[in-house]
């Protein structure tokens, strides 16, 4: 008992320096959750731009119209009759035709090489890129590569 009674206590100085303290542990971290929030909405955005290039992508691969255009190189014309394919600018050059066509908050741009890969013996297939841009900022969110047999 004798030790309790020289205790006087906690001083004002010691309470304000651990508040302080404690203030400033605080202050740092509070720092993170808006980055984190930040992070979040970006993650968000990103992993729905990858679905529907995947979607898109499945579309383009799956449909008997593209398949035909491909095969027949046949630059004037095309008009997809498949609803899930659709474009609103064409264009091509040596290497590759260019399609684009908006979903949601993203600009797709669609590109799929002229010539085909003739590496397989089995089949020749035809390299196909699906790149999202999101609409307000130009910038590619998510991109995607696949083959069009």
């Amino acid at each position: 008992m004798k030790i309790y009674r020289d205790e006087k206590g906690i001083t004002l100085i010691e309470v304000l320096v651990s508040i302080t303290l404690l203030s400033i542990v605080l202050l740092s971290v509070m720092g993170f959750f808006p980055q984190m929030g930040l992070m979040n909405s970006h993650n968000e955005d990103k992993s729905k731009a990858i679905n529907i290039a995947k979607e898109i992508l499945i579309n383009w691969q799956e449909s008997s119209d593209v398949k035909w255009f491909v095969k027949t190189n046949h630059v004037t014309g095309f008009t997809p009759t498949d609803p899930k394919v659709n474009y609103s600018n064409f264009s091509y050059d040596a290497d590759y035709y260019y399609f684009e066509t908006s979903k949601d908050i993203y600009d797709v741009h669609i590109k799929i090489k002229k010539t085909p890969d003739t590496s397989s013996k089995l089949s020749s297939v035809n390299y196909i890129v699906i790149q999202m841009l999101n609409k307000k900022t130009g910038n590619v969110v998510s991109e995607t590569f696949g083959y069009v047999k």
